[in-house]
């Protein structure tokens, strides 16, 4: 991975209007019968308790909601009864992906999609934050479906985001920092983002200023200032993430944040830290005496 210094220039880069998150600023069938199916990775969770089949990997599933009748429609289990008066952790993520996808699958068919999107995504935060592109790896789940998972992530970044949208960033450390991670972590490219704060340290703005490539983002410092000077800002926190899942920082990395310290410092804006956002976890240059 590395970030890039790159020459200033008013028309290099993309600005943080056109692909940023923004927070205190204005926006931006078939007749076939459903085949039973097996969990591959655990006890089933099916609602009809018989042993299923196989599911091949070219199946593909209608969604039930368009394609099947509503009494042939899955029913729900009692694991939703249940979750009304779970905690928060007591169903495994397995439970609740299956419990999220089985209105969209044939009746059954939910624990074994569940367990091969976890094996392919790692966790169920993986399957949430996956790309479209990569969901239709799977043809048995239907558009209906990933499209409830892409609205459970939109909610998962709202809520995080919620907790450090007007509050002073620096005593909110800890939701700051989940909160890059909702929203950083299991992207696919390099993202370059920007907290701009005021004077009192609270957060004023939240923008994706550069996305690149797998192992690579470009960094303009000049952009950056023009950016936080029009913001008004008084300091600033650099983040960006590493999709190769390893957060410490590159040489390339370190000078970066050098030169653009540098380019804060000439008009008076500070840069209290620049952080490294990773699935495994994060990187403070600030603690790591890098800043």
């Amino acid at each position: 991975m590395a970030l890039s210094l790159k020459p200033d220039s008013d028309s290099v880069g993309a600005s943080a209007n056109a692909a940023g998150d923004h927070v205190g600023l204005p926006p931006g069938s078939g007749s076939e019968p459903a085949v039973p199916i097996q969990r591959d990775d655990g006890p089933e969770f099916g609602a009809d308790g018989a042993p299923p089949a196989e599911l091949s990997d070219s199946a593909v599933v209608m969604p039930f909601a368009t394609a099947t009748p509503a009494a042939q429609r899955p029913t729900p289990t009692s694991h939703w009864r249940a979750l009304l008066d779970a905690t928060d952790d007591a169903f495994t993520d397995a439970q609740l992906l299956e419990m999220m996808l089985e209105s969209f699958l044939p009746q059954g068919a939910a624990p074994a999609v569940a367990g091969r999107l976890l094996k392919r995504f790692g966790s169920l935060a993986g399957v949430v934050a996956a790309e479209p592109c990569q969901m239709r790896d799977f043809p048995m789940i239907p558009d209906m479906a990933i499209g409830f998972l892409r609205a459970v992530r939109a909610v998962a970044v709202r809520m995080a985001r919620e907790e450090v949208v007007d509050r002073q960033v620096l005593d909110n450390w800890d939701r700051v920092i989940t909160y890059l991670r909702t929203t950083m972590a299991h992207r696919r490219v390099e993202q370059l983002r920007i907290l701009f704060l005021d004077r009192s340290n609270a957060l004023i703005a939240d923008e994706v200023l550069h996305e690149g490539t797998i192992d690579h983002t470009p960094v303009y410092p000049r952009e950056i200032v023009k950016r936080a000077l029009t913001l008004d800002a008084s300091a600033l926190i650099m983040v960006h993430n590493h999709p190769s899942n390893q957060h410490r920082p590159s040489p390339s990395d370190v000078a970066m944040t050098e030169a653009v310290r540098q380019a804060l410092e000439l008009v008076g804006i500070v840069l209290h830290d620049h952080l490294i956002i990773a699935r495994r976890g994060h990187s403070s240059f600030r603690r790591l005496g890098l800043l």
